[in-house]
């Protein structure tokens, strides 16, 4: 899978989620994805799904481009079942722990930015 925003400038993030450990946390109704992009940077990553996402997850998924694409290569799927202890191997004994404290250390005493009335009533006008 590849990713790239505007923030990323020329850059695509390459990520293959057959190296990323997922968990869920006991504490709330989330599933985290964390892991390691390698390729063309070297970061770690986390990403967080709850249950809000799940609509959006379902629309993704049973959207007919991604039906095709899931069916095209359903092949795929055994091989990588026989292979997965190569691909499990390969993810970091710790990757959890490191990608959580490096979380915590970023976020710690952050604020999160809220809209004031003004700003909220200045993108309510029409255009």
């Amino acid at each position: 899978m590849k990713l790239w925003s505007r923030g990323l400038g020329k850059t695509e993030l390459n990520m293959d989620f057959k190296y990323y450990k997922v968990a869920a946390n006991s504490s709330s109704q989330n599933v985290y994805i964390v892991g390691k992009i390698t390729d063309p940077v070297d970061w770690e990553f986390k990403i967080t799904m709850g249950p809000a996402d799940i609509a959006g997850l379902t629309k993704i998924f049973f959207n007919w481009s991604v039906i095709k694409l899931v069916v095209k290569h359903l092949y795929t799927y055994p091989l990588y079942l026989v292979n997965r202890r190569q691909y499990e191997d390969k993810i970091e004994n710790n990757i959890e722990t490191k990608v959580n404290d490096a979380y915590n250390s970023m976020m710690q005493g952050r604020k999160r930015r809220t809209l004031t009335r003004t700003q909220d009533d200045l993108f309510n006008q029409p255009v």
